[in-house]
């Protein structure tokens, strides 16, 4: 029999997985200068050589020239960074027809670089630069549809705009179009497509696309799974710099896939790609901290990567620190802030997340009891397929918790739990089965 009253909140210990996600930027094949977070002065060689050139061209009206100029100011190579100054010269190129000045509008105000950020008219000037075949704009667009920023997500779009620039040869578009048929937005799903994209991609030494590469066989999806040919793409990847393939290296090593167990190396790893800003880097290095495995203990370090990872958005951090606050360990307990990060990562589908949430709610942790809360957390958590939200739905309706006892219920959310291998559902489907 299940104690209704024995309910437990999600310990403290992230459980690491390989990761595929979407970097959206790479220097363009184009032969102006345009702005990516990649880009450095580096690229100008003697700048104050460029800049008389530039300056001397932009007199004479050349379109380039301007586009260039601007370039300079925004990034502030050999000139004090001028942002507005900045756009004005890109406006006079973009003026002339100048398609690297109008991505390069598009990337101010989609950014909020030197201007308000503005999504609307960041779409409308890649656009005017897609529209002249500019492989980064399409690109960008791409992304917009993706995620919905300004506009309607529109999937279907994205991937005829990704496919417009792969084909112009633009890698971080071809691996983007392999990611797409890896997980069928906007395409059929087709693992066959995505390996010749990401190849496509490695091809120009793209390192996203080494690490997917490296997914596709850690997974399994359209080639036989082979931890020792993930390991090797990772590794290509991290060689590179990829911080995608040092997460999914320190994966295998903590999991001890195709290679023994070794939490220590799995922290060098986690490390490294937490030092280039990946937030899931933090977590997975942040749940070795908490467990004491491959380092020593510390719930404070623990939670110092886990609120890193929070403040990037990442549903994961915002789980566990919000698990950090629920428990006190590694910070001041404090139940106002454990609700308020439980219910962001919530918000991001979480299913750990509404679960604990539930848990809040129906216990009365750091506030009043609300079983419609409650049961509504564990609707979602089950939802998305976590089985103590279901076994605890199982329970609610079996004891009759803030609703009407309804054992037909039950026996569902209970049969729901048990073809997932929860025990304790088990237990309870055969007791109300006899």
């Amino acid at each position: 029999m299940i104690d209704p009253a024995k309910r437990t909140i999600i310990t403290l210990a992230a459980a690491c997985v390989g990761i595929l996600i979407f970097i959206p930027s790479s220097p363009s094949n184009a032969g102006e200068f345009i702005i990516t977070p990649q880009l450095t002065c580096g690229a100008l060689g003697d700048s104050a050589a460029k800049q008389q050139e530039w300056e001397n061209d932009a007199a004479l009206g050349k379109a380039a020239a301007l586009n260039n100029l601007g370039f300079m100011y925004v990034m502030g190579c050999g000139v004090k960074q001028d942002a507005q100054r900045a756009r004005k010269y890109f406006e006079q190129a973009a003026d002339k027809g100048d398609a690297q000045a109008e991505h390069n509008l598009g990337y101010l105000y989609d950014r909020g670089v030197g201007v308000a950020q503005n999504s609307a008219l960041a779409f409308a000037w890649y656009t005017k630069a897609a529209a002249k075949g500019f492989a980064q704009s399409e690109l960008s667009l791409a992304t917009m549809y993706q995620i919905g920023q300004g506009i309607p997500k529109d999937p279907v779009k994205a991937a005829e705009l990704l496919r417009q620039a792969a084909d112009q040869g633009l890698a971080a578009a071809q691996y983007q179009l392999g990611a797409a048929y890896d997980s069928g937005e906007g395409v059929g799903r087709d693992y066959a497509q995505a390996m010749l994209w990401y190849q496509k991609g490695v091809a120009q030494n793209d390192p996203t696309a080494l690490a997917a590469i490296g997914y596709l066989y850690e997974t399994g999806r359209g080639v036989p799974q082979d931890f020792t040919a993930a390991m090797h793409w990772y590794r290509a990847a991290a060689a590179i710099g990829s911080p995608i393939g040092e997460n999914n290296l320190g994966g295998l090593y903590e999991n001890g896939k195709g290679i023994a167990p070794d939490a220590a190396q799995a922290a060098i790893w986690y490390a490294k790609a937490a030092a280039q800003g990946l937030p899931p880097a933090n977590v997975n290095l942040g749940g070795l901290y908490a467990s004491g495995r491959g380092v020593s203990q510390d719930y404070r370090r623990a939670t110092e990567l886990f609120s890193i990872a929070a403040h990037s958005g990442d549903a994961s951090g915002e789980f566990y620190l919000g698990v950090a606050y629920l428990t006190g360990k590694g910070v001041g307990q404090d139940y106002a802030l454990a609700r308020y990060w439980l219910e962001k990562s919530s918000e991001q589908n979480n299913s750990l997340a509404q679960y604990d949430l539930g848990i809040v709610y129906l216990k009365g942790i750091g506030i009043e009891k609300n079983f419609d809360k409650a049961i509504n957390s564990f609707e979602q958590s089950s939802t998305n397929g976590n089985s103590d939200a279901q076994t605890e739905l199982g329970v609610i309706f079996e004891y009759g918790i803030g609703v009407k006892q309804d054992r037909s219920k039950a026996m569902t959310f209970y049969k729901m739990a048990a073809d997932s291998g929860n025990e304790k559902a088990k237990s309870a489907l055969k007791r109300l089965s006899d």
